[in-house]
């Protein structure tokens, strides 16, 4: 299997090169990887809010960390299994030579996509159960208080008591994508002998799940710009109205800059010591 690098392993030919992988066949393992991770993530917290099957964080966590790495090993030898915009611009900004910065528009149409489908999937999944504790909690959709029941679809740090405002989000978020992109980056450095390509999926899933049991309670811990907005935009369009997109922006600006910073720590600064 490819390290999650973004240089697919791919057929060998004949003359023991290695072909390049279609653009096309990387957009597609793109969509599916980020379709996988977000239904199975967001599923879980379906299941959670609507259905009150599973208690606790850590539970949220490890379906989130379950979800990852399936996605992983079902796509990253083709694509590099980004499954994330911030991920993307953290290979386009500090491995160059590895992940041309020409396909990042390509990749994060193919990873919003990818998460939207998701979205659609979990809302027909769980249409009914949304329904009956919407009627249970006494709530009005579409209104401010609507995304109460939306809260399984995309991240609102407003609802958490535990953030002052949009300044402590926006730094919760690039800080759990700074760390994730950290992770990656240090596990599939040449340098690193110590780390298995076919042990990366569950490297990374595990440093997802980690920013999810420490960080759910305050943002929800998006970490990945795709998997908030595509979600978001399905109950944008789905009754929740405007209301949906309270606080979206914090959720993109802040893995797209904490992303490349921990990219940058772990390749400049860690392996270069």
């Amino acid at each position: 299997m490819a390290r999650y690098d973004a240089i697919p392993i791919t057929q060998t030919e004949d003359d023991g090169s290695k072909p390049p992988v279609p653009l096309k066949n990387e957009l597609v393992a793109e969509f599916f990887g980020t379709c996988t991770l977000v239904q199975i993530g967001c599923g879980g917290l379906c299941a959670t809010v609507y259905l009150g099957v599973m208690n606790g964080l850590w539970q949220a966590a490890v379906i989130w960390l379950l979800g990852a790495t399936l996605a992983l090993y079902a796509t990253a030898s083709i694509s590099g299994g980004h499954l994330n915009p911030a991920v993307t611009l953290a290979f386009a900004l500090i491995r160059p030579d590895s992940f041309s910065i020409s396909k990042l528009i390509p990749y994060w149409v193919a990873q919003l996509a990818g998460a939207m489908v998701a979205g659609i999937i979990n809302l027909a999944l769980f249409h009914t159960a949304i329904i009956e504790f919407e009627a249970k909690n006494g709530i009005l959709r579409g209104s401010d208080l609507g995304i109460k029941s939306a809260v399984a679809f995309g991240d609102y740090y407003s609802l958490s008591p535990s953030v002052g405002g949009w300044v402590q989000a926006l730094f919760i978020e690039a800080f759990g994508t700074a760390f994730l992109t950290f992770v990656i980056f240090s596990a599939t450095h040449p340098s690193n002998a110590s780390v298995a390509s076919s042990a990366v999926p569950l490297i990374v899933g595990s440093a997802i799940g980690s920013m999810i049991a420490l960080l759910g309670a305050t943002t929800g811990a998006g970490i990945n710009p795709a998997r908030d907005l595509g979600p978001r935009l399905i109950t944008l369009f789905a009754g929740w109205g405007s209301a949906s997109m309270q606080g979206a922006w914090v959720y993109i600006a802040g893995p797209l800059i904490g992303g490349p910073i921990g990219a940058a720590l772990a390749d400049l600064v860690l392996w270069k010591m």
